[in-house]
């Protein structure tokens, strides 16, 4: 996947609050005036700029809406998952919005190291980072977080993923400022803070036996099995329900 990348300023404005932008139109129309020749002044360029940045803070507005309606609009993991990737990391940001936090959006990728969003509250600075999958979220994607993290001195950091992390990405982020927010807990997230109450609260799963492994590469949870031939032929072995495609044994 290519790095996604901001392309201008007024991307960055467009990703800041509207009044952001109406402030600086304010101080272009009403202060810069005075500091230019009287030549440039003359020309109307301060207007252009105003009426262009006042344009920004429209589509910043409207932008804001849509992302609180989409919200409140959602009702299903799948649903979360059908949405693009840019509107699914807007969705989080309204979110923690309404959990208090201060969000900056970065559009991930490229320099900042695969941050899709950044959220300050109580002096401490969380870093985000968002997966709209459908496969598990390996190890490997938690250690770069966790190198990201280490690299910017942030507090701590969240993967939000709607899906589940494997064993590996599990055990490599306990004990670490990481906070791993699979499909459940992101329902949770956004059901909490939602004022339509679209998305249900979940329905409690049956139990599981505590004896039943998860496979050891894609962490399904596995499936009992006879092996058909070889020295173990007869025998039972646990296996991964998403065989050929994933091969992950434990013995029984």
């Amino acid at each position: 996947m290519s790095p996604r990348r901001r392309f201008s300023i007024a991307d960055d404005l467009v990703l800041l609050p509207w009044w952001v932008s109406v402030a600086l139109a304010g101080i272009v129309y009403f202060v810069l005036p005075g500091f230019l020749p009287p030549a440039i002044a003359k020309v109307g360029l301060t207007g252009i700029i105003s009426l262009f940045l006042l344009a920004i803070a429209a589509i910043s507005a409207l932008r804001a809406w849509k992302t609180r309606r989409m919200l409140e609009r959602q009702t299903s993991i799948e649903s979360l998952r059908a949405l693009p990737w840019k509107t699914f990391e807007d969705l989080l940001g309204e979110a923690y919005r309404r959990q208090g936090y201060r969000v900056e959006e970065t559009l991930g990728g490229g320099a900042d190291g695969g941050v899709d969003l950044v959220l300050r509250k109580d002096g401490r600075t969380i870093l985000v980072q968002c997966k709209r999958w459908k496969q598990s979220v390996p190890v490997q994607t938690v250690r770069e977080l966790y190198g990201v993290l280490i690299d910017r001195g942030a507090a701590g950091a969240k993967l939000v993923a709607t899906t589940n992390f494997t064993p590996d990405a599990v055990a490599f982020a306990s004990g670490k400022p990481i906070e791993l927010i699979g499909s459940t807990a992101l329902l949770e997230l956004i059901r909490r803070v939602q004022t339509s109450r679209n998305l249900a609260p979940p329905v409690p799963e049956k139990e599981k036996s505590q004896d039943t492994p998860v496979c050891p590469r894609c962490g399904s949870e596995m499936v009992m099995r006879k092996a058909r031939q070889g020295a173990r032929a007869g025998q039972p072995f646990w296996g991964c329900p998403k065989y050929p495609d994933c091969r992950g044994t434990r013995p029984a």
